[in-house]
């Protein structure tokens, strides 16, 4: 992943809009540049950009919201309505432009954020929420915001803490950097799994338990099956007995039933006659004449319909009649409407014919107006946004205006264009040509004057080097001699010491009783007796002659003189060292400065002799100024181009409105309405009139068609009626009338048709089944026993209860004895499953042991002891590029907690990292984080890397020394390395910045140099 641009507006104190751009110059040629400024003019923002257009967060204040806008006054600068930040970089996936922008409403009152992730390849905006564009950010750089952070941002006081903190929050902070927290989780999770394997096995456990509390004893159990083979016995034979008392019962129910139906059916029987012979007398007369008129039923019902159809066609005719007298007044009313609005006189026979004529005539009129309408609008917007950047006060749609403003500018411009034009001889040669050939003395120029200032740098350099070496030299003139003199004196009090030594020995043999006696001490026991009291050395004198003292006073110098010799010999090693490297550099120096005002004097020599004459700004100014009047003259030709062609195209303007006029002017002699509404208007009377013409035409068929069907229809009455007269009188009835008033309903004459029938049908099913019952009954007193019904029904109902208590007895020890079963299997089941438990889950409990506990330590604490083993073994192999004299390493058992510096100056002596300096702590740091953007880029590549503060705590040779790391980390991984600081030793060092300066009003400023 690397960022090719950065794009932001009114960002915390960075008030207007910023661009930088690493695709050009001079990122180009120096990837390694310094982000410089005061303290508080917005260094760091230019991070926080980066952070917040991929991942909607900033590192100090986390989340961005606008309720977190507003509460903590951050991002959006002061008195400004709108802010953005846009971060484009380059991944595998290709190149893609991430923006996060807010906004203030016209209310005052700030709108919600929002974002947009853009594919630059495509030109396709991403089909995202804004709530999604972070994690599609994550997923295309293949980091998360906190890997983010800590890979390409590096901010080193995080490092700092990690170095001296104690081991169990060391493991909580590498946790936080390295963004391992799954170690963690994953131990927790194997603890809570085994312990929730465990947990179901205790439950079936104790599932095995009730069950065996509810089995019965051996005995019980056998009794109780004993018990159920008897119950099973007396229950059959009580079914047995039922059976037959049953059988019986139903007999007796029957006959019962029987003889009750036989009285009914005859009760039926006396109904059904009476109606027999109510319905003869009241119904019966009526459906015979029914009958007798029926046979003539279809010349009756012909007759009828041509009598209704007769009636029908009177009527059709009346209506055809009137509605051709509509249709011929409104024929009328059309003619006199086409002939005010068209001014057209047709008739039905000429009607299509002038109608066709007239319409397209008037609508090739219509069509050249529009033609010219579309032109004149085309041409009047065109004209509009030719003379768009103009600034016209004019609009095209007043021509006259337009024209003359057009004339005015184009008089005004071309005098400037003139004298331009004569200035640079413009005639002879292009303004392009002249304009290119200018920008590369431009560039040269700054080129000459930027390899300038690099060789003023690297004489300073030298200079600095050459004055550090003559101090090196004058530190250690004295350091040799001071050599020699300790050497001498630590001989000397060394054979001091010894003569000492010896004489106390002697001394020792040789003393007396009194001696011991003085030297012996209340409360301390005697070495002879024990005693704690000395009450006979109480009154000798001391008689002390001072050699322990001298011994030891010896003893404490010769340690000084040691300390002080093993001081001055490191310091002269440490010298010598500094002074060949210094020297080292010195000579590459001079080398590289020797082969710079070489290069220099050969490739800028003839611009060197211009720049004589006055400054390098000087001639930058007039060039400047000459590229600036060329681009006046070229900014000129294009107007001056662009009026001529509004001049021509205003004239075709005026041209078409004057055709315009004319063509609507012969269209309102033909048509008196509004153009638009002709279309539809002659399509509306055209419409109105045919469809009249047809309504008529079919009014006038249908009056023709109903005359002759109503003569045809009147002969074919008159020949039936006669016939049908004839007929019906030989049967009693003078007329057609008379005949048709005895016909019934079809529905009445069926229903009492079926009413006569169904009378027939009921009693035939009576006769027959009183007979069958007859005979029924007969056949059951033969069959049936001579107990009384009653009696039967009190023995079947006490051999019922009998049945009943048995089947309670006896579900009562089925119950029993099927519960002792499932219990058993139950059992079985349970002790099976949990065999099968602890068989499938034996390799939690395993893991558990290994790794899992409830805070999930176990698995984590060695996890993140193998994440700072190959973190300290690759920051180690960046502390090789920045200091030859310190490593890292963990804590042996009997060491302070904090990390180990181990200073191979001093024999490889172990030193906690808490007694470093400042300066010392922040190169271990920058090289813990180093290793860290190492450890992240091992699966994603990172080729942009920001080094946040901590310079101002180097030493001038630790700092050089650093940024002589950094060039080296850039030339060979191709990284952009950006480092922020405000040192001004390292702003002279890397000649690439982005400076940011203060206003008074607490604004700052951008610039690239």
């Amino acid at each position: 992943m690397k960022l090719l641009k950065i794009d932001f507006q009114n960002i915390n104190s960075l008030r207007g809009e910023h661009h930088i751009d690493f695709t050009q110059e001079p990122f180009l040629q120096n990837s390694l540049f310094a982000i410089t400024g005061p303290t508080g003019s917005g260094k760091t923002t230019i991070l926080d950009v980066i952070s917040l257009a991929l991942f909607n967060q900033v590192p100090r204040l986390g989340k961005m919201s606008t309720n977190e806008i507003l509460k903590k006054g951050a991002i959006l600068t002061r008195n400004q309505s709108e802010a953005f930040a846009k971060v484009t970089y380059r991944c595998k996936a290709g190149i893609f432009a991430s923006t996060w922008s807010i906004s203030t409403a016209r209310t005052g009152n700030l709108r919600d954020y929002h974002m947009e992730l853009e594919n630059l390849e495509s030109g396709a905006l991403l089909d995202l929420k804004k709530s999604d564009v972070p994690a599609k950010n994550e997923e295309l750089i293949g980091l998360s915001y906190d890997q983010f952070i800590k890979s390409v941002v590096l901010a080193q006081g995080e490092f700092a803490k990690f170095l001296q903190v104690p081991k169990k929050e060391r493991g909580a902070l590498l946790e936080k950097i390295t963004g391992t927290e799954i170690y963690r989780r994953i131990g927790q999770e194997v603890f809570l799994k085994n312990k929730e394997r465990a947990a179901a096995i205790d439950a079936k456990k104790g599932k095995i338990e009730t069950y065996k509390e509810q089995l019965l004893d051996e005995e019980v159990y056998k009794l109780k099956q004993t018990e159920a083979e008897k119950l099973q016995q007396a229950r059959e034979a009580i079914k047995s007995k039922l059976e037959r008392l049953g059988k019986e019962i139903d007999l007796k129910t029957k006959l019962q039933q029987e003889e009750a139906e036989l009285a009914k059916t005859e009760n039926e029987l006396k109904e059904l006659r009476v109606r027999q012979q109510e319905f003869d007398a009241e119904k019966g007369l009526k459906l015979k004449r029914h009958q007798e008129i029926q046979v003539f039923s279809d010349d009756l019902n012909t007759w009828q319909s041509l009598t209704e159809k007769v009636k029908d066609k009177q009527s059709e005719i009346t209506t055809a009649s009137k509605a051709i007298k509509t249709a011929e007044a409104e024929r009328n009313r059309l003619k006199h409407e086409i002939s005010e609005m068209f001014k057209l006189d047709v008739s039905s026979e000429n009607f299509s014919e002038k109608l066709e004529v007239y319409k397209s005539e008037l609508r090739k009129l219509i069509a050249e107006r529009n033609t010219i309408a579309t032109s004149f609008t085309n041409t009047k917007t065109h004209l509009k946004s030719l003379a768009s950047p103009l600034h016209f006060d004019s609009d095209p749609s007043d021509s006259t205006a337009f024209e003359a403003e057009v004339k005015r500018n184009l008089t005004s411009k071309q005098k400037t264009y003139e004298e331009l034009e004569t200035r640079f001889d413009l005639k002879n040669q292009a303004v392009s040509d002249k304009k290119e050939k200018l920008q590369q003395q431009l560039k040269q120029l700054r080129q000459t004057e930027k390899s300038a200032t690099a060789i003023e740098h690297l004489k300073s350099v030298l200079q600095e080097r050459q004055t550090e070496a003559t101090q090196i030299t004058e530190q250690q003139k004295g350091l040799p001699e001071q050599l020699h003199v300790l050497k001498t004196q630590i001989e000397l009090k060394e054979a001091q010491l010894e003569a000492k030594q010896q004489k106390l020995e002697i001394e020792n043999l040789q003393k007396q009783l009194s001696d011991y006696r003085r030297e012996l001490i209340d409360n301390e026991p005697c070495p002879l007796c024990g005693a704690l009291h000395h009450p006979y050395s109480e009154d000798l004198s001391l008689a002390e002659n001072g050699l322990k003292t001298a011994i030891d006073v010896l003893k404490q110098e010769l340690n000084e003189l040691s300390q002080k010799r093993m001081a001055t010999e490191t310091s002269l090693s440490q010298l010598e060292k500094q002074e060949k490297l210094i020297q080292e550099r010195i000579s590459l120096g001079t080398a590289q400065l020797k082969t710079e005002q070489e290069n220099f004097d050969r490739e800028f020599k003839d611009l060197l002799k211009e720049v004589s004459a006055g400054s390098f700004k000087d001639l930058e100014n007039s060039l400047e100024e000459q590229e600036r009047q060329l681009n006046q003259a070229e900014n000129l030709q294009n107007e001056l181009k662009l009026l001529h062609t509004l001049k021509s195209q205003t004239e075709d303007l005026n041209t078409l409105l004057k055709q315009g006029k004319h063509v609507s002017h012969e269209i309102e002699k033909h048509f008196t309405g509004k153009i638009s509404e002709f279309e539809h208007k002659i399509n509306s009377i055209e419409i109105a009139w045919n469809r009249n013409e047809q309504n008529l035409q079919q009014q006038q068929q249908l009056l023709k068609a109903a005359e002759a069907t109503a003569k045809q229809v009147q002969e074919q009455l008159s020949k039936l009626s006669e016939k049908l007269t004839a007929a019906l009188q030989q049967k009693g009835y003078d007329f057609i009338e008379k005949a048709l008033q005895q016909r019934l309903p079809a529905g009445e004459a069926q229903a009492l048709a079926n009413e006569h029938q169904n009378l027939q049908n009921a009693l035939l099913r009576l006769n027959t089944l009183h007979a069958k019952l007859k005979e029924a009954i007969a056949g059951l007193k033969e069959t049936a026993g001579e107990i009384p019904l009653e009696e039967l029904k009190q023995q079947q109902h006490e051999n019922n209860e009998a049945l009943t208590k048995n089947e309670t007895a006896f579900n009562e020890v089925s119950r029993l004895l099927k519960n002792q079963k499932q219990n058993l299997e139950a059992i079985e089941q349970l002790q099976q499953e949990i065999k099968t438990s602890i068989e499938e889950s034996r390799h939690w409990y395993i893991l558990k042991e290994l790794i899992g506990d409830s805070k999930g330590d176990k698995f984590n604490n060695f996890a993140q002891d193998l994440t700072l083993q190959q973190l300290l073994l690759l920051a180690n192999k960046r502390l090789m590029q920045l200091t030859d004299r310190y490593r890292i390493d963990q804590p042996g058992d009997e060491e302070d907690d904090s990390l180990v510096a181990i200073d191979e100056h001093m024999g490889g002596q172990r030193r906690s990292i808490k007694t470093l300096s400042g300066g010392e702590t922040f190169i271990l740091s920058l090289a813990l984080a180093l290793a860290l953007s190492d450890l992240a880029s091992r699966n994603i590549e990172i080729n942009s890397l920001f080094i946040d503060e901590g310079f101002g705590t180097l030493d001038p040779e630790t700092l050089d020394q650093t940024l002589d790391t950094l060039e080296v980390l850039q030339a060979e991984s191709s990284k952009m390395i950006g480092v922020i600081s405000h040192v001004d030793s390292l702003k002279e060092r890397i000649a690439t910045q982005i400076q940011l300066t203060q206003n008074g009003q607490g604004y700052s400023t951008l610039k690239v140099v």
